[in-house]
């Protein structure tokens, strides 16, 4: 979904696409760690073995270990890598962030994308304190989507710009 605001494009659906990614790869990092967990308490299990006096070849459970220890720092550094990435990534989007003057729609973003929340948890931390909250609950919720749409082109109109010095006015 493109606008056209003057001369310039506006590709909000690149943004967006952007933000799901980001949140993507976040959820990814996540699953990744846990994995990790697992191999560090299957690597700990598989260390701690029976003391016998019966022979047998510690080549097998050494080679075992070997590898397991070689597929815990391989994930290890993976997950490093990941995260280094995410957060420069993040470190460019709160940029262009801090350019948008709306603290709502920098609220949305936030909370949608880095925070992962629901929708229902955006509209609840934008809205939910309202005395008419439950009352007009899916006309707020339609605000939050709204509010998304506006961030969304905001955060366009400033990328295509790529000025460091562009701030875009809370009511454009």
């Amino acid at each position: 979904m493109g606008s056209t605001m003057g001369d310039m494009h506006i590709d909000v659906a690149s943004v967006k696409s952007r933000l799901v990614d980001f949140r993507e790869r976040e959820r990814d990092i996540d699953n990744q760690i846990e994995r990790l967990e697992r191999m560090t308490a299957k690597m700990e299990s598989a260390g701690a073995q029976p003391l016998s006096d019966m022979p047998r070849s510690p080549s097998i459970s050494s080679d075992r270990m070997a590898d397991y220890v070689a597929q815990k720092e391989e994930l290890e550094q993976e997950i490093r890598s990941a995260i280094g990435s995410q957060s420069e990534e993040k470190a460019e989007l709160e940029g262009v962030l801090s350019k948008i003057k709306s603290p709502d729609e920098k609220a949305v973003i936030r909370m949608r994308y880095f925070d992962r929340s629901s929708w229902n948890e955006v509209l609840d931390m934008l809205f939910g304190s309202r005395d008419d909250f439950l009352d007009k609950q899916e006309t707020y919720l339609r605000r939050v989507h709204k509010i998304h749409g506006a961030a969304l082109f905001h955060m366009s109109v400033i990328l295509n710009e790529n000025d460091p010095n562009t701030e875009v006015p809370a009511d454009m």
